[in-house]
């Protein structure tokens, strides 16, 4: 008998450390992180809180107001702080047919603010002017460096009521092609970083927290009509502090040519509507400046500019992109097509106002 209940007090004494040993291991399983792993992931995450901590300050919330019939309509986007001096950039959309333009600090001081000068329609690229002081300018980063899967943020004021949100997303593309405003940008930056409304004019930084880009756009609808998401585009900082140091050295409006007229590209939607024309690419002017560059070397409305110089005007090659090569005074031939007649002239460029 006691043999026997030795052997039962043993058994159950084994088959609890088993049961024992079989939790922990189960325990141990189910719970524990290799170190690399975490290591990595407090270490990403610690990155991504102190690049945001550094950028954030730099970005501002712009609020505008325009005159319209009955009265008023406001409307917010973002900007970056440039200089100590007060320069502030952002997306020429946000500020541009604007009255009255407000720039809000990270720490709510109010200044007010002026365009001093833009790069519309050729990029969308506008520089504001507030009082100096207590500024944070935004560290600049190499975009060009910039690498597929790279982590970046992106810091705005998205639906005019959370300021200063910060989102993470990777660079899905690089040197992207997309036309914006009659204009072929090739060198975007593509990102599904959560950009919207009031984005726009914004920073999007590196793991640094150095401005890397500026959200300008997001592309909502593909051609075919079906629902797209986690595609927006930004500027690349390189370009974006190029024109901007050319704005405040000119004192206003970045030097752009300009042939005094305005244009319709023959888009496939443009083309659908004027069934006659025999012509499939190029440009239609429908109006031109008196006395402008235009008008001097004898176009009129009408006309369809189809080469410019060099360049043949395409639905992937706009009018605004075979001029931008030129600067003010510079001169080109111009092939138009009238009403079937081929003609050639030459045009002075002048400058855009």
């Amino acid at each position: 008998m006691v043999a026997g209940l030795s052997a039962l007090v043993g058994g159950v004494v084994a088959g609890g450390l088993v049961l024992l040993f079989s939790d922990d291991a189960v325990q141990d399983e189910s719970t524990e992180i290799p170190a690399g792993q975490q290591s990595l992931s407090v270490e990403q995450t610690s990155a991504i809180a102190d690049a945001a901590a550094r950028a954030r300050p730099s970005v501002v919330r712009i609020e505008s107001t325009r005159l319209v019939a009955g009265g008023s309509e406001q409307d917010v986007g973002s900007g970056v702080v440039l200089d100590a001096e007060g320069h502030v950039i952002t997306n020429a959309h946000v500020v541009l047919g604007t009255d009255t333009l407000k720039v809000i600090l990270q720490d709510g001081t109010e200044r007010p603010a002026v365009v001093i000068g833009h790069d519309y329609p050729f990029t969308d690229v506008a520089v504001l002017q507030i009082g100096p002081g207590k500024l944070t300018p935004i560290e600049p980063g190499n975009s060009q460096a910039l690498r597929l899967g790279e982590s970046v943020l992106a810091i705005g004021n998205p639906l005019a009521e959370f300021d200063g949100s910060v989102s993470v997303g990777v660079i899905s593309g690089l040197d992207r092609v997309r036309v914006f405003d009659g204009v072929r940008q090739s060198d975007l930056i593509q990102t599904d970083a959560a950009v919207n409304p009031g984005n726009s004019g914004g920073a999007l930084v590196n793991i640094q927290g150095q401005f890397v880009g500026m959200p300008t756009a997001v592309v909502r609808q593909t051609r075919a009509g079906s629902t797209a998401e986690g595609l927006a585009f930004a500027l690349p900082a390189s370009r974006v502090l190029l024109i901007a140091q050319g704005i405040i050295r000119a004192g206003g409006t970045y030097p752009r040519p300009s042939l005094d007229a305005e244009h319709v590209d023959l888009t496939p939607e443009v083309l659908a509507r004027l069934s006659r024309s025999t012509v499939r690419e190029g440009a239609l002017i429908a109006a031109v400046t008196p006395g402008g560059a235009a008008a001097t070397a004898g176009i009129i409305p009408g006309d369809i500019v189809t080469r410019i110089g060099d360049s043949a005007i395409t639905t992937a090659s706009p009018l605004l992109n075979a001029i931008m090569p030129y600067q003010p005074g510079d001169s080109a031939k111009v092939v138009l097509n009238r009403n079937g007649r081929i003609i050639e002239t030459e045009v002075r460029f002048a400058q855009r106002s």
